[in-house]
């Protein structure tokens, strides 16, 4: 073989390998760069998440807790009617203060029904728990209330005056948002990461 064709093979295979390791960077450069528009899209997504979250989460408390607060009204209200009204009472008058109090619980806690189902659609699942305890709580609150201004019967004992039922029901309110607020701080405490999706 003469030294010219030696060297345009040498060349030509020096321009082969050169060619391949360029494609072969360019692939691993454009693999890595995808990879991280997919990481940064996989943060951003988790940020915008974390925020609809938060905001989700505060809202429902709120409204729980404006709930909680216009369902003890009503109670009160019926303990007081109790005491203040028992000519009425005696009359068989209570029925209209009841009744009107009545009319007026589910309106305590209609406001409520959008916050839950927002935090059921954006999770995450470990959330599914406490936010059906939450719900629940509320709702024993309400069939207590509901109770307490029920039968005329109900409404004229001595029961009447009674804060004992709302008081043990009270307190497993109090725990189950005690437990949501615990849950609520686990779940925002976790800042997003780009190797894994967001909590479903």
């Amino acid at each position: 073989m003469d030294e010219g064709l030696a060297a345009v093979i040498a060349g030509m295979a020096g321009a082969i390998g050169g060619v391949s390791g360029g494609v072969v960077g360019a692939v691993s450069t454009a693999r890595a760069m995808a990879r991280q528009v997919r990481d940064q899209a996989t943060t951003e997504h988790g940020q915008w998440l974390r925020g609809q979250r938060m905001e989700a989460y505060l809202t429902l408390l709120q409204e729980w807790d404006a709930a909680h607060k216009r369902l003890k009204r009503i109670w009160t209200r019926a303990v007081d009617a109790y005491y203040e009204d028992s000519l009425a009472m005696l009359e068989g008058d209570i029925g209209d203060i009841c009744n009107m109090l009545l009319d007026g619980v589910e309106e305590a806690v209609a406001p409520t029904a959008t916050a839950f189902e927002r935090v059921a659609m954006l999770g995450p699942r470990e959330m599914d728990d406490v936010v059906f305890g939450l719900e629940a709580a509320l709702q024993e609150l309400r069939s207590v209330t509901e109770t307490r201004l029920g039968p005329d019967e109900a409404r004229t004992s001595s029961q009447s005056a009674s804060w004992e039922p709302w008081n043990g029901t009270d307190s497993a309110a109090a725990g189950a948002r005690q437990a949501f607020v615990e849950c609520v701080r686990r779940v925002l405490g976790s800042p997003p990461t780009p190797t894994s999706e967001p909590s479903a």
